[in-house]
């Protein structure tokens, strides 16, 4: 065998091992970048999705249906404003569902007992805020973990609210109250405009807020955040009440909303907003995420609830259909932080 020949058709080998390599990398590179752009990649997913159930189901594009999923969709997403927050300062809360509850039963009891609303109202964001007070103070100074810590913090709130109601609700709220979550600002549902407003105000504060940007360096690295003379503590305290004060907001608003507190609801809030959370771009490790993007993912599980209502399927099955999702969403998480390592 001729040596040059064996020599060119070793080269041509190894330039094309290499042209797939590089390939390869820059699949990836496309992808990497195409995920951490992720709310340009949800707003295309939820474009495409609108699209083709307008055409298969004709009452997916009805008022009535997209007016129903902006009101289920609005409590959840006064929720997600505030994990979000706490995502990116790398904490979380599970007691959010039962915050607001307690926060809703709290509020329509004391309208029933003749205090005034603007007085009831104020008393059920306290009652948030001392929740979110708890969850700081068992995390940010005893140094629970946050999994642990409000995860027996929402059985303490569920179990309170079951107790101290005996499991009953709370209606015959006042007709003023009800405006609240039952009014209309500009033909939008004024819970959705409550949402909006929130979102604009907490999306530009953690993109320009001098104190919001220090929640990016707790949550990527808490050592390096101490050792730059954050007040790391301080973070944790003030993200936990924000966070509940905004899980308290959402109780009242669906009280109002329902005409009614129930001590038990909202057990799958907390699951539902990580979720979207993370399909928006938070990490579960912290120093990721934007509100937008949480909003936009939360948005999406309440689109695919809604097509799954919408086509029948079994509520057990949009179970396992969030599940999935969350699961995904971890493993793209994972799988995009391995590849800017990498690189």
């Amino acid at each position: 065998m001729d040596p040059t020949n064996s020599k060119t058709v070793s080269a041509d080998s190894s330039k094309t091992d290499r042209a797939t390599a590089s390939g390869q990398q820059g699949l990836v590179f496309w992808l990497y970048r195409l995920l951490r752009v992720r709310e340009a990649f949800i707003v295309a997913i939820l474009l495409v999705l609108i699209v083709i159930m307008s055409f298969i189901s004709p009452g997916f594009r009805s008022e009535a249906n997209f007016r129903a999923v902006l009101l289920g969709f609005a409590m959840e997403g006064i929720v997600v404003v505030g994990m979000t927050i706490l995502l990116v300062s790398g904490g979380f809360d599970l007691s959010v569902g039962a915050n607001m509850a307690l926060t809703g039963m709290v509020t329509a009891s004391l309208m029933r007992a003749h205090v005034s609303i603007s007085m009831a109202v104020l008393a059920g964001l306290g009652t948030a805020a001392v929740v979110g007070l708890l969850n700081a103070w068992l995390v940010a100074n005893i140094g629970v973990n946050a999994l642990i810590a409000t995860l027996g913090t929402m059985t303490i709130l569920r179990g309170v609210a079951l107790t101290v109601w005996e499991g009953r609700p709370v209606s015959q709220v006042p007709d003023a109250f009800r405006g609240l979550g039952q009014g209309v600002f500009l033909g939008i549902p004024l819970p959705a405009v409550i949402l909006i407003v929130l979102m604009v105000v907490f999306d530009i504060l953690m993109r320009r807020g001098r104190w919001f940007r220090q929640l990016y360096f707790v949550g990527s690295s808490e050592r390096a955040a101490r050792l730059s003379g954050i007040n790391v503590t301080r973070v944790r305290v003030i993200t936990y009440v924000i966070a509940g004060i905004l899980a308290g907001l959402a109780g009242i608003v669906s009280t109002s909303r329902l005409s009614a507190a129930y001590p038990n609801s909202y057990d799958q809030t907390a699951l539902r907003v990580i979720s979207g959370a993370v399909i928006g771009g938070c990490s579960l490790f912290g120093g990721e995420g934007s509100v937008i993007g949480s909003v936009l993912g939360l948005f999406f599980i309440s689109l695919i609830l809604d097509i799954g209502v919408l086509m029948g399927v079994s509520p057990y099955i949009q179970g396992i259909v969030q599940g999935v999702a969350l699961i995904l969403a971890v493993v793209v998480d994972i799988w995009s932080k391995r590849q800017m390592v990498r690189r």
